[in-house]
Formats: structure tokens, C-alpha cells, sequence
């Protein structure tokens, strides 16, 4: 009798959306596990013993150790350096040209498919879940995990106000490696927040269309805020789970827990997390800079219902 698929929600779209809050929310879930950002998993919090949002380091996290385990059990020693190179080569943007274009993936892919494969069942094994959340929010990656076959990937775009987020990357941050901060975070200019903005979300819509509506859906992060039993409903429709009690408990102001994710927001280091709508740019970003992203992503902040 053949193995049920693993069931991946993939929450994609670009940087300072809401993934964070949003994977922590899904991973109340008895039925799902949050696991944050697990594209970085391999390319740098394993290597330089992240944080996860357990309060531990990555290495000495039981859960994150016990997938460690099992996903290298048998293989190479090199399996972590080999994924690297075959996630930057087959997780940017340039995997959707390749398939635009009609280009062949290469050989080199069924390696990245055997190890991505072994890598989500190991962490389904271990979490004893049946859904994993990724919010890695590459639209390459989930292009490429979408072609892995024994995989059920339904992906979440996650929409916000471009100008929330080109506010929110204005302000820069010193590494804090117990707070979540990695590394030095330094100011993005809103030109290059409204060009990359605009690019990654259209990314995800041709992601859209080359999967079918019934694999992805779109969620805009204010709506998200503002009524999350409505959304968390349509989210559990999607993703065929009862997602009413964690709606109510969101409605109700009621603290999170965070799980295990990995990389992300820094918030996923918080004890407990409720979810707050964050619109301060609104009334504290100033007049010129909203209408100089506005001339650059203008046409999508329409198409996003923001104009």
C-alpha cells in the first residue's frame, strides 16, 4: 500500500509580510508543526548554531537534532554542503526561468529531490505531526518543492501593504544572536523594497498559475490582523483543517506559543506571542517616501486592493 504524500503548506511572498506570525498561528495546530524558515535550515542556521524558537541553540534542540539525525542516517558526510549548493541553484528565482523557458532541471535535480524528501519525512517523523509549515517565502523553492513527486504542497501567498514593509526594512538592526537577529539587519532603501516587492509577488502569482488555484491561495496579512477567524477559516478550508479554535483564540487576543521555527522574525524568540496589526507606517512614514514607492509598485499595490 503506497505511503501517504507529505503535506507541506508553504507560506511564500516577500520579507516582513507577517510569515512569522502566521506559522506560529498554523502550528497551534495539534495536527501541524511550525518550522519556520527551513530553506535556511541548511544554508546557515545548522552551520552557525541558530537559534531556534524553542530557546535553544540549533544543535542542542531535540527536535532539530532528532531531524538532523534521521534526515543524514546512511548518507554522505558532505549531505549538508552538497544540499547547499543544490538549493542555490535550484531555489532562486532563476528555477522559474528554467521552467518558463522549457529548460531541462538536469540530473542534479534528483539529488535535490531524494534529499528535500528524506529532509520533510524525517521532520515528520520526529514532530509526529501531519502538516508541515515552511515559510521560507521563496517563490522558487516552491516551485521546485512542487515538482517532487509524494509531496502535497498547498502554498499560502501572504500579501502586505508594500509600504508597510518598505517602512518596516527602512530600520535597521545589530546582531543579536539570542534575540534572533543573526547578523547586522542594515536599512533597505524603499526604491529597492518597491522594485523587489513587486517582482517577488509576481513570482508567486506565475507560481499561481503554473500550479492551479486549488494549490494556492492568497491571504493579505491586514485581513489576516484584522479578522483572523474569517481568514483562519479560509486557511482551513484550504488546507483541510479545523483552524476555528486557533481563529477565536487570535479574535481573543490569546497568547502563542512558538514551536520550532527556524530563522524568521525575531519575534519567534518571544515566550508568547499575540497577533497585532502593525500599521504604523500609516501615520509615521513620511508623505514622500509612500509616494516614492508608490511610482514604482503603484500597479501592484492596485492589483493587491491598496490603492
Amino acid at each position: 500500500m503506497p505511503s501517504q504524500p507529505v503535506r507541506i503548506a508553504y507560506i511564500a511572498g516577500y520579507g516582513r509580510s507577517g510569515s512569522t506570525i502566521l506559522d506560529i498561528a498554523l502550528g497551534q495546530h495539534a495536527a501541524v508543526v511550525g518550522a519556520g524558515e527551513i530553506t535556511s535550515l541548511t544554508r546557515h542556521v545548522w552551520r552557525h548554531n541558530e537559534y531556534c524558537a524553542c530557546g535553544n541553540a540549533i544543535r542542542d534542540c531535540s527536535f532539530w537534532s532528532s531531524v538532523r539525525r534521521e534526515w543524514s542516517d546512511g548518507q554522505d558526510p558532505g549531505l549538508m554542503e552538497e544540499y547547499c549548493a543544490l538549493q542555490q541553484k535550484f531555489e532562486g528565482l532563476s528555477m522559474m526561468t528554467r521552467l518558463l523557458s522549457g529548460m531541462g532541471l538536469g540530473k542534479q535535480f534528483s539529488l535535490y529531490i531524494l534529499h528535500t524528501k528524506r529532509l520533510f519525512s524525517a521532520m515528520q517523523s520526529c514532530s509526529g505531526r501531519q502538516v508541515i509549515v515552511d515559510s521560507s517565502k521563496l517563490p522558487g523553492r516552491a516551485m521546485a518543492v512542487a515538482q517532487i513527486p509524494g509531496i502535497d504542497m498547498r502554498v499560502i501567498h501572504l500579501v502586505r501593504d508594500g509600504r508597510g514593509v518598505a517602512w518596516s526594512l527602512l530600520k535597521g538592526y545589530e546582531r543579536d544572536a539570542k534575540s534572533g537577529l543573526q547578523k547586522e539587519i542594515k536599512p533597505k532603501s524603499v526604491f529597492r523594497t518597491a522594485l523587489r516587492w513587486s517582482m517577488v509577488n509576481l513570482a508567486v502569482e506565475y507560481l499561481s498559475r503554473k500550479l492551479g488555484s486549488e494549490k494556492v491561495m492568497r491571504v493579505r496579512y491586514e485581513d489576516f490582523a484584522s479578522d483572523p477567524v474569517a481568514v483562519m477559516q479560509q486557511i482551513g478550508t484550504f488546507l483541510e483543517l479545523d483552524l476555528s479554535q486557533v481563529g477565536t483564540s487570535l479574535e481573543n487576543g490569546e497568547a502563542m506559543g512558538p514551536g520550532h521555527q527556524v530563522a524568521g522574525n525575531r519575534l519567534r524568540m518571544n515566550a508568547s506571542i499575540a497577533l497585532n496589526k502593525d500599521e504604523t507606517w500609516r501615520t509615521r512614514m513620511p508623505a514622500r517616501q509612500q509616494v516614492s514607492f508608490q511610482r514604482l509598485g503603484g500597479w501592484m499595490l492596485r492589483r493587491y486592493g491598496y490603492l
